[in-house]
Formats: structure tokens, C-alpha cells, sequence
């Protein structure tokens, strides 16, 4: 003859207990998961001469480097090789080349001066494509937020 065993309370109350903790646990672990979910700003900053610019909604960024003469007005000095330049050098003694950033609507003037030789401007565009090449990345880490140009 079989005989129905019951367990005894102690056995259940361990096993509800047990349940329960188990169940409290899990919980607090996914809470525990879902807070440490990083959210990252998408404001983005570039500080430059002690100017901030915002670049959270900006949608393009374009540069310009141009050069002023004498009465000629502005010529487009962005793709000018050695041989160009100095063809402008050889009409006047010194350019007034203007570098810039253009973040939408907003302009960041980099570096504006009279150069004289193709050097001088080899240096200033070398600092420049640098200068952009931190602001793309900037740009593109998610992790970063602000940029310090020097």
C-alpha cells in the first residue's frame, strides 16, 4: 500500500524562500544591466581662440582657404600646388591667405596672415588639414564631446 507523503512546512517554506530570492536576485541583476546602459550626449564642442562652437546639429562642414591680393580680390588657394603659388608670389611680395572653417551658417576663421613664400603657406595648410582632421574625429566618436584646437 503506497502511502501519500507530504512535505513537511519547514522543506516548503525553504523552497518559497528560496524562490523568492532567486526571483529578487534576477531582478535586481536586469535593473543592475539595464542602469548600466551608457547613454552618450550627442552635443559636440570645438574650442578654438577662446570661441566654443557648437557642432550638435550641424549637417555639413566645409573649409576654405583663400588668398587676398592687391586689388585682384580672392582667389581660391584650396587645391594650389608650388608651381601656382609662386606664381602669385612672383606678382606681389607677400598674399594674404584666410583659412577657415564653415559649420553650417557658422564661420571659424583658423588662421588669417601674409605669407611669403610656399613654405610658409605649406606650413599653415598642413596645421589646417590637421585641425580637421580632430574635428572629424570628433565628429565621429561617440565617446567625445569636446575639442581644443590649438
Amino acid at each position: 500500500m503506497l502511502k501519500a507523503t507530504h512535505a513537511s512546512k519547514g522543506k516548503s517554506r525553504f523552497g518559497k524562500t528560496l524562490l523568492l530570492t532567486i526571483s529578487v536576485l534576477s531582478m535586481l541583476l536586469l535593473a543592475g544591466c539595464i542602469s548600466s546602459a551608457k547613454v552618450y550626449n550627442n552635443d559636440k564642442n570645438v574650442v578654438y581662440n577662446g570661441t566654443m562652437y557648437n557642432l550638435a546639429n550641424v549637417k555639413q562642414i566645409k573649409t576654405t582657404i583663400t588668398g587676398i591680393q592687391d586689388g585682384d580680390g580672392q582667389i581660391d588657394l584650396k587645391n594650389a600646388n608650388k608651381k601656382e603659388f609662386q606664381a602669385l608670389l612672383d606678382e606681389e611680395k607677400s598674399i594674404y591667405v584666410r583659412m577657415a572653417f564653415q559649420f553650417d551658417d557658422q564661420e571659424m576663421l583658423y588662421r588669417a596672415s601674409s605669407v611669403k613664400s610656399w613654405s610658409e603657406f605649406s606650413k599653415m595648410k598642413n596645421s589646417f588639414e590637421s585641425a580637421g582632421n580632430k574635428i572629424s574625429k570628433l565628429m565621429a566618436d561617440k565617446k567625445q564631446i569636446q575639442l581644443k584646437l590649438k
